[in-house]
């Protein structure tokens, strides 16, 4: 999709300004409270055939990036997202560098249950909320949509939705339905491996239980279970949940196996409207164009897929070289079928250099394959190098700078 930016840049230039200094919404700390939007209500996104419609009919197609420190294990409740961690920079610079120089439309803000009601006796914790409510108010001015993700992995969580994600939904369901720009993101990466229902275990098994719920033995890792049995909400559950509160909001449920398989879609479709999916489209297992047909070409024709976190680790920590060969044609291909992409993230060796935020990192000439000496970070795990210049900054960077089209205001 192309576009001119020329207006939307006028429009971030005119918020961007006031963006920062305006203060957290003033928010109800019960459930069924609701949140205080800055903009009136008007007709939100909808879901029309396998589109994503924005509130003047036109289709909307995320650019944007995922925005994990409300959620991450490391530091406290009241210095979470200040910049005191390995990112270097605080929730409110990236936010602000997402619209500004990465041309995004679309943050997902990861939130933890754990933190939001960890007040008295399992109450809301207001400080926190307060936390969400300031990334969300911020990122809608700044003409993007907030997506809110239940992140439960940080915290060593379940490894599908359980009572405490019906809880959650209830919350925010009720907190943001007046807001029409913000998405609801049911579950971060569902896990439940097939071995969690006994020697006969199948991926419809996953499935099933994906969608309607039901028990499994506890994961101990990718493919080991105990003897515990955990009793898992489905996904229809929750957007019933989250219907129940009055809202219409976009509802995003991400596939199986980390967020990587969309295969079980046809025969465990939800209802409730204003439903998309989500799925990972990182270049392995999508190199080809057959590989990405099958893993979520194929669904685009009949729902909206959403992209979700985009990061290109595979094989080489977080330097890829293939990369630079990879990504152009897997772009034209997400470009094809309306897909977008929502890229994990612009932090230090990984996306940007330093904590540059409109410093994307790069590939130099002959980052070609793995035998590269110009890709120094292989290995598992992340670099999370200040010094690491090397990387798809760059390539994300143009990608959304040539289709990106920020919300209508």
């Amino acid at each position: 999709m192309s576009t001119n930016r020329s207006g939307g840049s006028a429009f971030i230039k005119k918020v961007l300004a006031v963006a920062l200094i305006v203060p957290p919404l003033s928010v109800g700390t019960l459930i069924g409270s609701t949140a205080k939007v800055l903009h009136p209500v008007v007709a939100g996104f909808r879901v029309v055939g396998n589109k994503i419609l924005d509130p003047n009919g036109k289709q909307f197609v995320p650019y944007g990036i995922v925005l994990e420190c409300a959620a991450a294990s490391v530091n406290s409740i009241n210095n979470k997202c200040d910049g005191k961690d390995q990112t270097g920079n605080t929730a409110t610079a990236v936010v602000a560098a997402a619209a500004k120089d990465w041309h995004a439309n679309i943050v997902r803000f990861q939130v933890a249950q754990e933190y939001l009601f960890s007040g008295p006796r399992g109450s809301v914790n207001a400080a926190y909320l307060s936390l969400i409510d300031s990334h969300v108010n911020q990122a809608n001015h700044l003409g993007m949509v907030a997506t809110i993700t239940l992140q439960e992995e940080e915290q060593k969580g379940p490894a599908f939705p359980t009572a405490s994600s019906t809880k959650f939904w209830k919350f925010m369901a009720a907190h943001y339905k007046n807001n029409p720009d913000v998405f609801f993101d049911l579950y971060n990466e569902p896990r439940l491996p097939v071995e969690a229902f006994g020697s006969s275990g199948t991926v419809n098994d996953v499935w099933n239980t994906w969608q309607k719920g039901g028990s499994a033995l506890l994961p101990q890792g990718p493919s080991e279970v105990g003897t515990t049995r955990v009793t898992y909400v489905g996904m229809q559950s929750l957007v019933n949940t989250v219907r129940a509160q009055g809202a219409k909001n976009i509802i995003v449920a991400e596939g199986v196996h980390s967020d990587e398989s969309l295969s079980g879609l046809p025969a465990h479709t939800l209802t409730g409207g204003n439903i998309a999916y989500g799925i990972e489209p990182n270049p392995i297992p999508n190199r080809t164009s057959s590989e990405q047909y099958t893993n979520f070409g194929q669904y685009a024709k009949t729902w909206p897929i959403m992209p979700e976190a985009f990061l290109d680790t595979y094989g080489a920590g977080t330097c890829d070289p293939h990369s630079p060969v990879d990504l152009p044609p897997l772009f034209k291909y997400l470009k094809s079928i309306n897909m977008g992409l929502i890229f994990w993230t612009p932090a230090p060796g990984i996306g940007i250099v330093g904590t540059n935020l409109n410093e994307p990192t790069s590939y130099p000439p002959g980052a070609t394959n793995v035998g590269s000496p110009q890709c120094p970070y292989r290995g598992s795990g992340f670099a999370w190098s200040k010094a690491n210049k090397i990387g798809d900054g760059a390539l994300i960077m143009a990608y959304f700078k040539a289709n990106s089209v920020p919300l209508p205001h």
